[in-house]
């Protein structure tokens, strides 16, 4: 299947034969459905909090976090192109027409007058140049191409998100650090930030930090670190044609595709930090929102540094010299059962000392994270459901609809009954109880890749994509689950989500 220069073009990329080959299994055989039990709901997997609870999580975060090292991880490599699909589609049915029937053409479209209507208000429209003479084709092209904007190309952390008066317009990666600053700053003031960027983007985000973060330290004391990565090489999948032979480019060369956001595990185990806290690059808001989405994550840092205190607890005894009674390896069973979630097995009553000690060390020794979850509104995307693995284990999971086999009656009454949503909002912890970092890539569970197809110069493939990032990347950590208020999600999908209330400043 593979000739020599194939060999070496593998090798060169740092992929394993073995890797390789496995991926072409995985486009033979496909990737198994997730086996969902139940969603998790309030008081069944989902902690939902009093304003009591809320308060005692903001304590432990505020008097603790700053103690730690404290990371923002932001997924940021994407380009911006899906935000602008309904201005793409536009700009193809105008750039061939007179100004006059542009105008006509654009009054029978009512979201794309509206669009019009709206400019002066958008975040970039003093940006554009000679608006009042342009036809509405050259304002789309400005907007969209170079050059101009060239919008559609740029990715979502370089857009003008916020508009606060026609000099102070914000990115949304500049949202970010404003953000960062209010609750992830260590006692020494010092505050970092860590984005995965592509190749392509990368000087255009390094020239947006050097133009706010002196800004940002000036106005807030802070000494501002922003760092950034690229998906990493060996990473990559390998893409098929329709009949799962490798599909080739015009030189004979195999055809790489960059492995999803699933694939940022690896960048996510480069970091030396104590708490991460993750979310995408897209869901931001103005100042006056700030205050109630820093509240949360304080309050979601709380819990996980509380849950994180206790596990490094238990840990210490189970590994130390003394034995430890059974009735304190049953409190332990009682924490992961009525406070992570953990399905116990049924079979655990019958083991002796022992085998529950292993049981626990190796359940315990993980990494946890701790994820917002808010009630479904209709947006798009995964959500919480217990989840039963290949072995047989049962646990808390975040899955997306694309997962579940909808033809499955049980399955698709399973996820009709799901009351939350995954808005991405999640904080980590990544060492373990002696202070040594986890192996992150040990605890993916690999079944869980997606495959889609896609073309290539007119030519039908198929690209696989590594587990997501908060799915099967994560899929054996530690999880919990908080209910969060919607007000906390403000996700820019379309350029017409800026001009949504969220989002005016």
């Amino acid at each position: 299947m593979f000739n020599q220069k194939d060999l070496q073009q593998i090798q060169r990329r740092g992929i394993p034969i073995d890797e390789i080959n496995r991926q072409i299994k995985c486009f033979k055989s496909g990737f198994p459905p997730a086996d969902i039990t139940m969603p998790a709901k309030p008081g069944k997997g989902i902690m939902c909090l009093t304003d009591g609870d809320e308060q005692h999580y903001l304590d432990v975060f505020r008097q603790n976090a700053p103690d730690f090292r404290i990371m923002r991880f932001i997924p940021a490599s994407g380009a911006a192109t899906r935000m602008f699909k309904s201005l793409y589609a536009a700009l193809e049915n105008l750039e061939h027409l007179s100004p006059a029937d542009q105008e006509n053409w654009v009054n029978g479209e009512p979201g794309i007058r509206q669009f019009f209507e709206q400019l002066p208000a958008y975040p970039f429209y003093e940006d554009l140049e000679a608006v009042p003479r342009s036809t509405p084709a050259e304002i789309l092209t400005q907007i969209l191409d170079e050059p101009g904007l060239g919008y559609g190309n740029k990715p979502k952390g370089l857009l003008k998100f916020h508009k606060y008066s026609k000099r102070e317009r914000r990115t949304s990666f500049e949202e970010h650090v404003r953000e960062a600053a209010m609750y992830c700053a260590s006692r020494k003031d010092k505050l970092s930030l860590h984005l995965t960027v592509s190749a392509d983007h990368l000087e255009g985000f390094r020239a947006e930090a050097a133009e706010i973060v002196p800004k940002i330290e000036k106005e807030t004391g802070l000494l501002v670190n922003v760092d950034f990565s690229f998906q990493k090489p060996e990473t990559d999948t390998l893409a098929v044609n329709l009949e799962n032979k490798p599909f080739r480019n015009e030189d004979g060369s195999l055809l790489f595709r960059p492995g999803g956001h699933g694939a940022l595990i690896r960048n996510l185990d480069a970091l030396d930090s104590d708490i991460i806290f993750i979310s995408n690059i897209d869901n931001v808001a103005p100042d006056r929102l700030k205050g109630i989405r820093v509240r949360y994550k304080q309050v979601i840092g709380g819990i996980l540094l509380e849950v994180r205190s206790k596990i490094f607890y238990y840990m210490r005894q189970l590994t130390g010299d003394e034995r430890v009674q059974k009735t304190k390896l049953d409190s332990m069973v009682a924490f992961l059962r009525d406070r992570i979630g953990v399905a116990v097995p049924d079979q655990l009553d019958s083991w002796d000392a022992a085998e529950l000690k292993q049981w626990l060390i190796r359940t315990l020794d993980r990494p946890v994270r701790v994820c917002g979850m808010v009630r479904n509104e209709g947006e798009p995307g995964g959500g919480p459901f217990y989840v039963r693995s290949e072995s047989g284990e049962i646990s808390l999971q975040i899955v997306e609809a694309s997962q579940i086999d909808l033809d499955d009656p049980e399955k698709a009454a399973i996820l009709k009954q799901s009351t939350h949503f995954n808005p991405v909002d999640l904080v980590c912890s990544t060492r373990d109880f002696r202070g040594e970092k986890y192996q992150l890539t040990r605890f993916v569970d690999p079944s869980t890749g997606f495959i889609s197809e896609k073309s290539l110069g007119g030519k039908p493939l198929k690209a696989l994509e590594r587990p997501g990032l908060w799915n099967g990347a994560m899929a054996r950590w530690l999880t919990l689950f908080v209910e969060v208020p919607v007000e906390t999600f403000s996700p820019v999908k379309t350029v017409f989500d800026l001009m949504r209330e969220e989002h005016l400043p």
